[in-house]
């Protein structure tokens, strides 16, 4: 081990030791916690009946953010790794250090192992559900790192509270007491006002613990002067916990508060420095580069070297810093199936840690189907960079949230896409008159476009739909159309409605982002259903007519499923990305931005098509449904004449214009006094509006360790001593001339 990573690993003990070391939240099945001083505060204690569970407890007040360390964080982005790397650590003392490298490999063998057996038990007696694949590697890991903090996150909570709440050693406050009748340590205690806390930085509860407060809180009732336990959450609490808490008779408060996690820049110093920590480097074998993607950008991911999952919205020179939306979306799992192996995997792994509780997510699940960028901010930390949030709605806690990789990465991509390309460029066209002008060429090489067009293909199949004469809606509109064949040619396009955005300057809040459903009667020359080319028979009164009456009963509902239909979430979240890009567009014409390199330079290969695709294979699928049509209406006229009923319908989705209505300060702050606050803390724990979960993450130009470090001190610069030492050195020369002179000028003999 070198000198220098040495001391740096001892730096960091000690760091972590003054961080978290006097507090403890040991399970109740542990061993006796080493009861340490509280810190003593100044002045004059709480008044008790203001602290949670007094008789007037004071307001909370807002969300404050505490720090922690997490020893494993060095290890994000590791790659698998091989047969023999496994095997070697299976024999290496530091396997049992979380932590560790070879912890890690130790845990990834057993969680194998592990699914091993339980395979072959179901082969041998397949009864029930068979069990779910491994997890992948890059998943494990993920969900591995986060709970070996699980402890100083803890631990770090309780200290935020203490210093919160000043509950100091002087007035009577002991961590880790003992009530010997149930058998459980409590996080804060004071005997004398008979108030005990229960510390929680998650929002579940251990069901054990909870049978002991039960018994505790059981045993007081009826009491003159009953001992009080209260649970203090740095998150409101899930919905079982807190019925679980209420069933029990167990008041809570909610001490508002975010946790930040802190990468110790390496491993943990081994207890006796009994071995050396090989320089193995941290991921990409580089060593940690301050907790972000490298320089340079990923160098994998997509089919044609696209961004990775946790790469949002990072510019080829800049670094992904951690942050709740990097980690959250590439945590979640790809499908229903994974996303429950990786639930499991994460109760797994906290309850090995000692707190059951954190395998709970503080928001419940997220529907990333709903995902969508919502607010984007150009920022400046020694160097240009970029702070953003993504909105998506909630899930209910028992739900699965899965997909968080995908729609992240499609919301980026496009993003990208609208800064590179022309906004000439941003239209497609459904036209079985026009083949040849289907797409861009460039554009056509994008998910981006890949989603315009299959929107278009899907605009039509919801016509069908609404227009179905099997449903009371359709059958009331065929019955109300006009004419002898009762025919309906039209052009339908989706384009941008008016976004509603707060632009602050610095900061862009997409408020809302519409979509807008245009239509106009024309007559297509190519032979549709049954070899009729539109509707060119039809007399132009009933024309008129047909026209109208569908604008009025189906168009309104073809603009509502535009908007709101799950088959259009895509279309959705790259048409927010537009208005995010646009922002940045504009604000690059008058200054220089974090992205203004990149505009209009026409180069999409970082961000091609992660799916495999064609514009012709979509325009194929489009003609077959119009020549085929996706239902045949059949209607016998007085005259007895068999009539095929068609509707004609093409399009397109034009995304070369936007327009905005911009909020006034004050209007915003009316509106949306909240949003503010939710998307800055975003940036580092998921955080809630209503029924959105809102994750953020942010950019920058260099290591995010070195972007937000705090200023050198002066003392650990050389020049320092040799400037404080300057004037020292000055006055001594100055006065030993002095001397020297008086000496000198001195008569013989005067000083006998």
């Amino acid at each position: 081990m070198s000198g220098r990573r040495r001391v740096r690993t001892l730096l960091v003990a000690v760091t972590l030791a003054a961080l978290c070391g006097p507090f403890g939240l040991a399970g109740s099945g542990a061993a006796a916690p080493k009861p340490v001083p509280l810190p003593s505060f100044d002045g004059p204690a709480p008044d008790p009946e203001t602290l949670p569970g007094g008789s007037r407890p004071a307001p909370m007040g807002k969300k404050q953010t505490y720090e922690y360390q997490n020893p494993a964080e060095w290890l994000r982005g590791r790659a698998q790794p091989k047969a023999h790397e496994v095997a070697a650590a299976m024999l290496d003392k530091r396997a049992t250090i979380p932590g560790f490298w070879q912890h890690a490999l130790k845990r990834w063998q057993d969680y194998q192992r592990d699914k091993a057996k339980e395979l072959n038990k179901y082969l041998d007696n397949p009864v029930g559900d068979r069990p779910s694949p491994v997890a992948p590697w890059d998943k494990w890991l993920r969900r591995y790192i986060p709970n070996q903090g699980n402890d100083n996150q803890g631990k770090a909570f309780v200290q935020h509270v203490v210093e919160r709440l000043r509950l100091g050693a002087n007035h009577g406050w002991q961590t880790e007491l003992n009530v010997p009748e149930v058998n459980r340590y409590y996080d804060l205690a004071n005997v004398k006002l008979g108030l005990y806390y229960e510390l929680k930085s998650g929002s579940g509860i251990s069901e054990k613990e909870l049978a002991r407060d039960r018994a505790f809180v059981e045993a007081e009732r009826g009491k003159p002067d009953p001992r009080r336990l209260v649970y203090l959450f740095a998150v409101p609490p899930s919905k079982k916990s807190t019925r679980l808490l209420k069933e029990a008779g167990i008041d809570y408060v909610v001490v508002p508060a975010q946790k930040k996690v802190i990468d110790t820049g390496g491993p943990p110093v081994d207890p006796g420095d009994q071995f050396e920590t090989p320089d193995d480097g941290g991921p990409n074998g580089n060593g940690p580069d301050g907790g972000g993607t490298p320089n340079g950008g990923p160098q994998a991911g997509g089919p044609h070297g696209g961004a990775t999952a946790d790469d949002t919205l990072r510019a080829p020179e800049q670094y992904q810093a951690p942050a709740a939306a990097p980690a959250e979306i590439a945590d979640s799992g790809d499908t229903p199936e994974q996303a429950a192996e990786l639930r499991q995997v994460d109760k797994q792994l906290a309850a090995e840690s000692g707190h059951p509780e954190l395998a709970q997510d503080d928001l419940g699940g997220v529907d990333f189907s709903t995902l969508e960028l919502r607010y984007v901010s150009d920022t400046y930390h020694n160097g240009s960079g970029v702070q953003y949030a993504f909105k998506a709605d909630a899930l209910p806690a028992q739900e699965q949230s899965f997909g968080g990789r995908r729609a992240a990465q499609l919301a980026s991509d496009s993003f990208f896409v609208w800064l590179e390309l022309p906004p000439s460029a941003f239209t497609v066209n459904l036209n079985p008159d026009e083949p040849d002008r289907i797409i861009d060429e460039e554009f056509g090489r994008t998910d981006a476009g890949r989603v315009l067009l299959e929107a278009d293909l899907a605009m039509k199949k919801s016509v069908a739909k609404f227009i179905h004469p099997d449903k009371p809606g359709g059958r009331k509109f065929w019955d109300s159309l006009r004419g002898e064949t009762k025919c309906v040619s039209m052009r339908q396009w989706i384009v941008p409605g008016t976004a509603t955005v707060r632009d602050n300057g610095d900061e862009l809040y997409i408020l809302d982002a519409p979509l807008q459903v245009k239509m106009e009667s024309e007559v297509i020359k190519t032979p549709g259903v049954g070899g009729n080319t539109g509707c060119g028979q039809q007399d132009e009164a009933s024309t008129r007519h047909n026209e109208a009456l569908y604008r009025t009963t189906i168009l309104p509902q073809v603009q509502n499923a535009v908007n709101t239909a799950p088959e259009y979430a895509d279309l959705r979240r790259v048409y927010a990305s537009r208005v995010a890009a646009e922002w940045f567009r504009k604000r690059s014409a008058h200054k220089h931005t974090a992205y203004s390199d990149l505009i209009g330079k026409g180069d999409i290969n970082r961000w091609a098509s992660r799916e495999k695709w064609t514009p012709r294979d979509v325009f194929d699928r489009y003609v077959q449904s119009y020549k085929n049509g996706e239902f045949k209406v059949k209607r016998t006229t007085t005259k007895g004449n068999l009539i095929y009923t068609n509707t004609y319908v093409y399009g397109g989705v034009d995304f070369t214009r936007i327009s905005q209505n911009r909020l006034s300060s004050a209007t915003f702050a009316k509106e949306h006094a909240e949003l503010k606050a939710t998307a800055h803390d975003a940036l580092n724990a998921p955080s809630a509006e209503g029924s959105d979960v809102w994750l953020g993450g942010q950019t920058t130009a260099i290591p995010y360790a070195e972007a937000f470090a705090g200023p050198e001190p002066a003392t650990s610069k050389r020049l320092f001593y040799v400037l404080g030492a300057a004037p020292l050195t000055a006055w001594l020369v100055t006065g030993g001339v002095l001397w020297w002179r008086r000496r000198t000028d001195a008569p013989t003999g005067a000083a006998q």
